[in-house]
């Protein structure tokens, strides 16, 4: 199981949680996860690429106290970050994966089970660490399924200006919202491969509202625009967008859809 280069780095830690204190798109997402999730007190649950423990933050509340989560996050900024910034006595953090005979009632993965590749062999592994009427559980923007969003309003609905005026500051790059090497392969492939490992899947949904501001702060962690700036100090890359925002519409906003699975250990 490999994961995304770029995330274990301090500015990419920073600018993460500057974008979730200022915007709603990932609290919309962690909510949205645990109430899928069907959690209860005293459950053992796995995070899975934990990031900076904002959706074990989310699943907390409903574990009660004799409930426990063990976030996983390979990269040590964020994990880090994330320790300091979550500090619970019910959250254990790790670097790697725990050992094949591990059990947990739930497996959650918030945000990042695209980056989790090959995807199939994350699902097998993950899959194998479900308790009896466990559930496997993880959301991801339906972009990265290949299902184009919705337009949204204002002279901009799909929020394409902004990356454009970017690009013309720099040389070369690819929209950000390419993740070539990172696609997921299609809802019914992901769905395919669950029920393959002998799981009960049910699919979800949900909107999230994208402004033109939280955009651009999302632009500002640094993976999500390496394919443009890459190379560049924070502090310019920070500025390139900024300049760039200055100049398109601010009241334009487009609606990001998610999709989220949440698949039974039916034996």
């Amino acid at each position: 199981m490999t994961m995304v280069s770029g995330w274990d780095d301090a500015d990419t830690a920073r600018m993460y949680e500057r974008f979730c204190r200022r915007h709603r798109r990932y609290r919309i997402a962690n909510d949205a996860l645990a109430s899928h999730a069907s959690l209860g007190p005293g459950m053992r649950v796995l995070d899975v690429a934990a990031g900076t423990g904002r959706t074990a933050e989310a699943i907390l509340p409903r574990l009660g106290d004799t409930g426990r989560v063990l976030c996983v996050e390979p990269a040590a900024a964020m994990r880090l970050t994330g320790a300091k910034r979550l500090h619970e006595a019910r959250v254990t953090w790790l670097e790697s994966l725990p050992h094949e005979g591990a059990c947990f009632d739930r497996v959650v993965c918030g945000a990042a089970v695209w980056q989790l590749l090959p995807l199939e062999t994350t699902i097998e592994r993950l899959s194998r660490m479900l308790a009896a009427g466990g559930a496997l559980v993880f959301n991801m923007p339906a972009l990265y399924l290949r299902e184009p969003d919705r337009p949204g309003g204002g002279r901009d609905p799909l929020l394409l200006e902004l990356p454009a005026l970017i690009e013309r500051s720099a040389s070369a790059g690819q929209h950000p919202g390419d993740r070539s090497g990172g696609l997921a392969p299609g809802a019914q492939a992901v769905e395919q491969m669950l029920m393959a490992n002998g799981l009960r899947v049910e699919r979800w949904s949900f909107d999230v509202r994208i402004t033109q501001a939280a955009y651009r702060d999302w632009l500002k962690i640094p993976p999500t625009s390496d394919g443009m700036l890459a190379g560049l100090t924070i502090d310019e890359r920070v500025r390139r967008i900024d300049r760039a925002y200055a100049l398109a519409d601010r009241r334009s906003w487009r609606w990001e859809r998610w999709l989220g699975w949440t698949a039974w250990r039916t034996r």
